[in-house]
């Protein structure tokens, strides 16, 4: 059978034809692309084998092998057109992985200084030392360079066991094994020449650098501004709670991506890398309304009666509260595992501390006024079913309202409550804050709980006026007293005072005092300032007092429920709100001792109110507070000394600029840290060394010279 080669030309050359239709169709430019060639191809052969006769040999085979190298070279271009122009992104995405690195870095994180402008927290830097265990054993002296990096470093740990557990990566091959060290500049340099030294080229030992969290006043400041945690699937510290938490947004450093191209040993880079970057500023510098030397004092204060009575917890607040500034807040408790801070996140029943809220109410209100009388007749009384009884025997008969404040009277407190109405009372709650946050710049301030009006039973309105029945929390509690005695404003608490870039200097945000509502006239006020301060010269607060100062305000001891409407029998909140100086106050202080045990009465008279005149009382002689009555001031040679000289236990790791400073100030800046203070002459400091930013590392010894 004779085969027709043009009809097989033919039918190839449709057969083609419809492919590259189909493949056009398709937008499958590979195909495309291969079957034009192939028709191309196929119709260049068929033009010359047309010319070729049949005993041409040498011709036959000339043609032929012509023809088998240009397949070759179609094919191998139709391959470069795929990897080049079809597969060009996926190559690119290899070839980077190959010789490119990312290394990613976050900007310093923004310091955090309390009012005075002294770091309470800021970054220094560390070096990790990082060692490749695989491509170190390839050095043949693997020993040697880590005996030499031990000696180097003064290590104390074991050198032969981190050896032997070397041994163990090496053999399975592992490329990471962190060392567990954190190097300063200076031991950073050690370890430079060591690798230097040994001719260390693919990065058998590394250093990575990182940023470290300082707190120098750790302890003065342990539970506001909070602690660092990694961020959700990232290498970077965000803060998770306190003032690092609040502020987070401003405190973090943008990141920095540095992008290097080398070769696969990274050794040196490539002739055509470029380093890129996305380069941002530090994170932005905070300051807070905290006053150290207030804080320390508090913190001091409370801290000794905590440990004396042996409490489960105790906290204290103190605000300015014609501003609604925080000064100063300090918390301790047993349970060192829970890091909420009780001062926004508690809520307990607050007892007497309450009855100045009701009374300011019902005084504006004109229900009352301060010398309505009430009689409580043997100190008892039945309402619903429900005896309330006073705190002592000794409070009976008929008492005015000044004397129900002074001694505290429960009953005295229920007959006031039965001069206005449910919906009175709740407008009380409502008006002095404690149906709602404060707003307080610290993160997760509990949500205020209260019952609906609709739920009150008969005795909600009696109990509320003594502070039982109602829970609040200790910032709400000071912002409220703060109105009853700043002449009737409520303010919303803040601890920022501004927040300002450490690279220009400029002020990016500030707080300033913003009043919530008016809760009471300053004629109340003034009524109210007098009677709190006879709470404190003649009432149950006499232990608040401070020789030669005018002082006022409202002890509180409150029983603990034990849900269901009952309390315990022996746990008590014992607690003591204060104004000073009572006339015009510039302080409030809120002291709380919660469930108290090493005391044989829990009374807040006892044991919260001495708290508060040991604080009144260091800080009218750190600060020069002159006395009302200077002739009535008391101060031994004792209390200078414990002013001057009780260590905060904390350290500073960067040398501060104390030029201008007292002695006074001096010590208590240095106070804790192991170094020696070598002051000479009177006055304030005229020259000091080392240099402001100095690393005090190493540093034993100050020197100050005064004039």
């Amino acid at each position: 059978m004779k085969v027709n080669m043009k009809k097989i030309k033919i039918a190839l050359l449709l057969t083609n034809l419809g492919f590259l239709i189909w493949s056009i169709v398709q937008k499958n430019h590979l195909l495309i692309v291969s079957l034009v060639t192939s028709l191309v191809y196929l119709l260049w052969i068929c033009g010359r084998w047309k010319r070729v006769r049949k005993k041409q040999n040498f011709m036959i085979r000339s043609i032929a092998s012509i023809d088998i190298i240009v397949l070759l070279m179609l094919i191998l271009f139709l391959r470069l057109y795929k990897v080049q122009i079809i597969d060009n992104a996926k190559y690119k995405k290899l070839i980077k992985k190959q010789v490119e690195s990312v290394y990613t870095f976050r900007g310093k994180r923004g310091s955090i200084y309390d009012r005075q402008g002294r770091e309470i927290a800021y970054d220094i830097h560390v070096y990790d030392i990082i060692i490749d265990p695989y491509m170190l054993d390839k050095t043949k002296e693997t020993k040697k360079i880590i005996s030499d990096l031990f000696t180097t470093l003064s290590l104390k740990r074991d050198k032969n066991k981190f050896l032997a557990e070397l041994e163990k990566d090496i053999e399975k091959k592992r490329r990471y094994k962190l060392l567990g060290v954190e190097l300063n500049n200076e031991e950073r340099a050690k370890v430079v020449k060591l690798i230097k030294d040994y001719k260390l080229r693919d990065n058998e030992i590394i250093l990575k650098e990182q940023a470290k969290r300082i707190y120098p006043r750790g302890e003065i400041y342990q539970n506001i501004i909070g602690v660092m945690g990694f961020e959700k699937d990232s290498d970077f510290l965000v803060g998770i709670n306190g003032i690092e938490k609040q502020y987070e947004d401003y405190l973090k450093g943008k990141v920095l991506r540095k992008r290097v191209s080398a070769v696969k040993n990274r050794s040196f880079a490539l002739p055509t890398a470029r380093e890129k970057f996305s380069v941002s500023s530090k994170g932005k510098d905070v300051y807070l309304t905290l006053e150290e030397d207030l804080q320390y004092l508090l913190n001091d204060e409370i801290k000794k009666q905590f440990e004396e009575t042996d409490s489960e917890e105790a906290y204290g607040i103190i605000v300015n509260p014609n501003t609604g500034e925080i000064l100063a807040i300090s918390t301790f408790r047993k349970d060192e595992s829970v890091v909420r801070n009780p001062v926004f996140q508690n809520q307990l029943e607050p007892g007497s501390i309450f009855k100045p809220i009701v009374v300011a109410g019902a005084i504006e209100d004109g229900y009352i006024n301060e010398d309505s009388t009430f009689d409580v007749k043997d100190g008892r009384i039945t309402k619903y079913r429900h005896t309330i009884k006073e705190a002592t025997r000794s409070i009976k008969g008929i008492m005015s309202v000044r004397d129900i404040l002074a001694k505290s009277s429960n009953v005295g407190m229920v007959l006031i409550s039965d001069e206005f109405t449910n919906e009175v009372m709740e407008g009380y709650l409502k008006k002095f804050g404690f149906y709602n946050k404060t707003g307080v710049d610290f993160p997760y301030e509990k949500v205020p709980y209260h019952m609906p009006l609709k739920k009150w039973d008969g005795l909600k309105k009696n109990t509320t006026a003594f502070g039982q029945g109602i829970v609040v929390t200790p910032i709400q509690m000071i912002m409220a007293f703060s109105s009853v005695v700043n002449g009737g404003i409520l303010y919303k608490p803040y601890l920022m005072e501004k927040i300002v870039d450490s690279e220009t200097g400029a002020i990016i945000r500030r707080n300033t005092p913003e009043e919530v509502r008016r809760t009471i006239s300053k004629e109340t006020s003034e009524k109210m300032k007098a009677m709190l301060e006879d709470v404190v010269a003649k009432g149950g607060g006499a232990r608040a007092k401070v020789s030669g100062y005018r002082i006022g305000g409202k002890t509180g001891t409150a029983q603990i429920s034990a849900g269901r409407g009952g309390y315990l029998r022996s746990d008590y909140l014992t607690s003591f709100i204060g104004a000073f100086p009572a006339d015009n106050p510039k302080y409030v202080g809120l002291i709380m001792f919660y469930k108290p045990s090493n005391v044989a009465r829990k009374l807040g008279g006892l044991i919260a109110a001495p708290v508060f005149s040991n604080i009144i009382k260091r800080l009218t002689i750190t600060r020069e507070i002159v006395a009302d009555d200077i002739s009535k001031i008391k101060i031994t040679e004792t209390d200078i000394e414990n002013i001057n000289y009780q260590t905060t236990k904390t350290k500073i790791y960067i040398m501060p600029d104390i030029k201008g400073k007292t002695m006074r100030e001096v010590v208590d800046i240095f106070s804790g840290n192991q170094i020696d203070l070598k002051i000479t002459g009177t006055g304030k400091v005229k020259e000091f060394y080392p240099a402001p930013g100095t690393e005090l590392f190493e540093v034993e010894e100050v020197k100050v010279i005064l004039e």
